[in-house]
Formats: structure tokens, C-alpha cells, sequence
């Protein structure tokens, strides 16, 4: 009989051994060739699945980015947690404070760098959407302090959380995670009513 092959299966392998080179190598140094040689198959067989090396790379992008929106999405539906702290923890999901994080910013990062070549990402757009998001929300709640431009404090909120992302790549050892939660904390407050309670 012949052998039954889950395309599926291989296509979400294949994205999986392009995350972990890009994570190795970068956006440029992760050819098909590369990719191929660690999925243990041709490139004619990866391109089988991706017919061209940037239809690839973008699936790799849409899996952080659905992985990421999953994370939001979880935290917005939590019983658990009051709308201050569902603020905070959405803001601290997008940053690289655990090893899936850090792998999946460092792709974000790298196809940054190399978006010129690669299309644009959606992920800078659903940060975007993300702080303005939260704004409203902590607005609609009657928590957000008065008299604040939204437009302008989302794009801050935005250049807050690129920055910090930055920053902890770049100085994983002295950026604690602790240190990234009180900036958090602290921007939040600055925004909020005494932290959300009026």
C-alpha cells in the first residue's frame, strides 16, 4: 500500500523547522536549502508545500502572529482576572519574558529587519490595535484618566512595548522580568485611576 501523507501535518512540520532556523539564523540566512537540510527533506519537497521561499516565510509569521492573538484572546476571556489586570497581562504576552516568547519576538525582529524584502507584517498592526483596544476599553470602564489623547497615548504605549522587547533581547540579563512587570504596573497607573480604582 502506499504510504498516506498527512499534508497538513508536514506543512505545519515544516513552518516549525523554518521558526527554529530563523531563530538560529535570521530571515536571510534561512533558505530553502537550509530549511530542507534540517526537515531532513529535498527543496523540491518543501517547495512542494511552499512554492516560492517568501510564501514560507509568511506562513511563519501568520503562526506567531495566530499564536500571539490566542494568547490575547485567552486573557480577555478569563473569568479570573478584573479589566486592570487583563490590561497588564495582555501587554506582558506580547514580550519576551519566557523561551516561546523570546523565539517567537525573535522571528518578529527578524522579519523586521528584513520586512523590505518579505512583505509587511500584520503583528505592528495588531500591537496597534492592541493599545488602542485597551485605551477603549479602560475608557468605556470609566477607568481611563480624562483628558487623554488616545491616539497620541496608544502610540506611546506602542513605542513603551517595542522598546521594552528591544531591551530585553538585546540585555536579556539586565532586564529582569520582574523590572518589565513594575514599568507595566507603573504606565498602567499613570493611565488609570490610582491603578484602576476610583
Amino acid at each position: 500500500m502506499p504510504k498516506i501523507i498527512n499534508h497538513e501535518h508536514k506543512k505545519t512540520e515544516i513552518i516549525q523547522y523554518a521558526f527554529d532556523s530563523i531563530v538560529e539564523n535570521g530571515v536571510k540566512g534561512s533558505t530553502v536549502r537550509q530549511i530542507a537540510h534540517i526537515a531532513q527533506m529535498t527543496p523540491g519537497q518543501i517547495r512542494y508545500y511552499f512554492p516560492n521561499h517568501s510564501e514560507l516565510l509568511n506562513a511563519v509569521m501568520s503562526t506567531v502572529e495566530v499564536k500571539i492573538r490566542r494568547r490575547i484572546e485567552a486573557i480577555f476571556t478569563s473569568k479570573n482576572l478584573n479589566t486592570i489586570d487583563k490590561v497588564k497581562a495582555s501587554l506582558l504576552t506580547v514580550l519576551p519574558l519566557d523561551q516561546e516568547r523570546l523565539a517567537d519576538m525573535e522571528v518578529w525582529m527578524a522579519f523586521r529587519y528584513d520586512i523590505h524584502e518579505y512583505g509587511q507584517s500584520t503583528l505592528d498592526d495588531g500591537l496597534d490595535q492592541l493599545c488602542h483596544s485597551i485605551l477603549t476599553l479602560l475608557n468605556n470602564e470609566q477607568l481611563l484618566q480624562t483628558n487623554l489623547n488616545i491616539h497620541l497615548t496608544a502610540m506611546k504605549l506602542h513605542a513603551l512595548i517595542d522598546g521594552l522587547a528591544l531591551h530585553k533581547l538585546l540585555n536579556p540579563n539586565d532586564t529582569s522580568n520582574e523590572d518589565i512587570q513594575s514599568i507595566i504596573d507603573e504606565e498602567i497607573a499613570t493611565l488609570t485611576y490610582k491603578g484602576g480604582k476610583r
